[in-house]
């Protein structure tokens, strides 16, 4: 996941939504008076996630995919007083069984922010697992994350051990500039596992 750390600075279009439409709510996110300020508010996070989607670290375009809401909107463990917030905001892909299209209305037992990925192991074949010095409730945590997001999926596996791979080899051949690579890859934030 990304270690997301939003911009301080809430968007000026979604703060001038906020104060001409102070009673909206969940059922006004997809509306037309939002629309507009809703890709605003996707270009905004793209450059705070660096191109990346929030959960599996892919390569986004700044107006493909979701804007999902980190605390969910609706459902049994809604938020909907977040549903406007900027800070529970995060651009995440639309892929089919993962993600934020897996998550759903489900609160994450680990949201993406700084330090999200310590408590997750990088192997070598591109598969994620609790780190071992973690207790058992704190392992089924990171389990439950993943699995929440579909992060194992065979895809992604292969994905991830395809960098891995590239970063390996950069180590080796040309070390000065591996920690370059690590500033652009997809999937930087949990590569960082592998040298930490």
């Amino acid at each position: 996941m990304i270690e997301l750390a939003h911009n301080p600075v809430t968007p000026q279009a979604l703060m001038d939504f906020n104060a001409a439409h102070p009673h909206a709510g969940p059922g006004d996110f997809d509306g037309n008076a939002f629309h507009l300020v809703k890709k605003i508010v996707k270009a905004s996070l793209h450059y705070d996630q660096g191109g990346l989607c929030v959960y599996c670290e892919t390569p986004l375009e700044p107006d493909s995919g979701q804007i999902d809401h980190i605390k969910p909107k609706r459902g049994n463990d809604g938020h909907p007083h977040l549903t406007f917030t900027y800070t529970n905001y995060a651009h995440g892909c639309i892929r089919s069984g993962g993600c934020g299209q897996r998550k759903g209305d489900r609160v994450l037992p680990i949201e993406p922010a700084p330090g999200c990925n310590e408590r997750f192991s990088l192997s070598s074949d591109g598969s994620l697992e609790p780190m071992p010095t973690l207790n058992r409730r704190e392992k089924h945590v990171v389990r439950q994350t993943r699995d929440m997001l579909g992060l194992q999926s065979a895809a992604l596996v292969r994905e991830r051990e395809k960098w891995i791979n590239a970063f390996v080899s950069l180590l080796k051949e040309q070390p000065l500039i591996a920690k370059d690579f690590l500033r652009e890859a997809p999937f930087r934030h949990i590569l960082l596992r592998l040298i930490s």
